[in-house]
């Protein structure tokens, strides 16, 4: 069985990504932060390949602050399947987020890099699991 057939919530729907999400405003606060997460996105992107995505949920910042986030980090954003949105997103994997607008299957309380490891654990298990090692 592959990553792909096991993409079901509650047998309801298939979400077609291991999408993950954070919030932007988060990701931006501390540039030096800011790379280390998109470094860590880009390794899970590596990991899990095509069935990737990356959702940045931003609440209060700007046009111009996105698209300054994007023009910064641009060769890695397109290197990597991204979103950038206001809107509440499904996602595979959520990250520190108490509004239940969205539907996930996993969630992570925390702060951002440690979210993206609990996601990198689950991968790895599910591909170790489903023997694609």
């Amino acid at each position: 069985m592959s990553l792909r057939e096991l993409n079901t919530v509650n047998g309801e729907y298939d979400m077609r990504y291991y999408s993950i999400r954070m919030k932007l405003d988060d990701v931006i606060k501390d540039k030096d932060v800011e790379q280390t997460i998109l470094e860590n996105v880009r390794r899970c992107s590596t990991l899990v390949g095509r069935e990737f995505q990356v959702v940045f949920w931003h609440v209060n910042l700007t046009e111009q602050e996105c698209k300054d986030f994007v023009k910064r980090n641009e060769h890695l954003l397109f290197e990597v399947n991204t979103k950038v949105t206001k809107r509440f997103e499904n996602v595979w994997f959520l990250i520190d987020s108490t509004n239940e607008k969205s539907a996930w299957r996993y969630k992570h309380i925390g702060d951002i890099l440690s979210g993206i490891s609990e996601y990198i654990k689950i991968i790895n298990h599910m591909k170790k699991r489903d023997n694609h090692i």
